[in-house]
Formats: structure tokens, C-alpha cells, sequence
């Protein structure tokens, strides 16, 4: 989550990554009793805080969505151990890392560093990022899935884009994290990726 901002008179807003504001909203439930919801729409009855035991689930691509909390099995050092692997490689894309119950998904944006604006130049470098991400759409390139609980083992994935398969498919055996982001992060935005099964 990122971006949050209660305000007691205005009610709860939530603003993406993207700069698009969504409000919290209340309004009757089938029935019976009181549900919330987010909308794009400031007016209506709103809310000043999340239900208990809600928040708020940003998408890779900016899109916001109110939902029940949720327990990841993923651990946080193994976020950051793809997260460090992810700023070693300096491949020409912009990448995105969302962690979904038991995998964690790379995410591959549609537009190359520097093809986002012709005064990319002009920037900062920091600030040129900044717009690209913003400006980007990101599609699922590769997954580990979390296959051993005890041992943290994950199962390496890339997506396959043929006709015929159009879905996730296995590129390697089971091992810990470090290992795995190692071996196969070097190959995004490569033909090598392609070549992985």
C-alpha cells in the first residue's frame, strides 16, 4: 500500500502510483448492514478510515482494489533478495515485483528505459524513472512459486507466449530463492529468455 491519507472531514482517499485518486465510499449492502467500497468518484457518503481487517491492493498497473487483509507465506528477505538481484541486472527494461500469497511475480513493463519521452534528456535520471514507471504498462514475465514451505524452496516460471501454451511453464528444479533469482533474473529482456525451459 502506499499513499494513504485519512482526513476526518474529507474522508479516506488512497492515491496510486499513476496519480489517480480513489475515495472510500459507504453505501448499503444486500441484505442488510453497511459495505465499503473504493471509487474514482469524490461524491457520495465516504468513509474516514478502512473497515477492520481491510486495505488497500494496488496492481502492478495501478489499479486499486479495497480487500480483505491477507497473510503472505512469502518471507520479506526474500522479496529483497529478487529486489537486489532485479537492481544488479541492467537490462534496458523497467521491471515491477508483485507478491501474490505464495509466489512472487516479475513484472516486465511494455516500454524500454528512455523510449518514454523525447525530453527524457532534459530530466534527472531519477526523474526520468519516475515518469517511465508511471507511464508504463507491466505484463507477468517470470515466477517463483513457493513449492516447500519448511524448506523455502521455489519453483522457477516463465510465461510463454506461444498459441498453443499461452501460460506459466517450469525453467529449472526447486531451490532457495537466492539461487533461483541468481540464475534466470539475467535473462529478462534477453532472447535467452526464450529459451528457457
Amino acid at each position: 500500500m502506499r499513499n494513504r491519507a485519512p482526513a476526518a472531514a474529507a474522508g479516506f482517499t488512497y492515491t496510486t502510483r499513476r496519480g489517480k485518486h480513489y475515495y472510500l465510499h459507504t453505501g448499503p449492502k444486500r441484505g442488510g448492514g453497511v459495505q465499503h467500497f473504493l471509487s474514482t468518484k469524490a461524491e457520495g457518503p465516504r468513509a474516514a478510515a478502512l473497515p477492520e481487517g481491510f486495505e488497500i491492493y494496488e496492481t502492478v498497473n495501478g489499479l486499486a482494489f479495497l480487500r480483505r487483509q491477507r497473510i503472505s507465506a512469502i518471507h520479506d528477505t526474500e522479496v529483497a533478495c529478487v529486489r537486489r538481484e532485479l537492481a544488479t541486472y541492467r537490462g534496458s527494461k523497467l521491471y515491477e515485483i508483485e507478491v501474490a500469497d505464495e509466489t512472487i511475480v516479475i513484472h516486465e513493463a511494455d516500454v524500454a528505459l528512455g523510449d518514454s519521452s523525447a525530453f527524457a534528456a532534459l530530466r534527472p535520471a531519477f526523474v526520468h524513472l519516475a515518469v517511465a514507471r508511471c507511464d508504463a504498462h507491466f505484463m507477468p514475465m517470470m515466477r517463483f512459486v513457493l513449492v516447500d514451505k519448511a524448506r523455502r524452496w521455489f519453483s522457477p516460471e516463465r510465461f510463454c507466449f506461444r498459441g498453443s501454451v499461452d501460460g506459466w511453464i517450469s525453467i529449472g528444479g526447486a531451490a532457495t530463492i537466492a539461487p533461483l533469482a541468481l540464475k534466470f533474473i539475467p535473462h529478462l529482456g534477453r532472447e535467452s529468455f526464450y529459451e528457457l525451459f
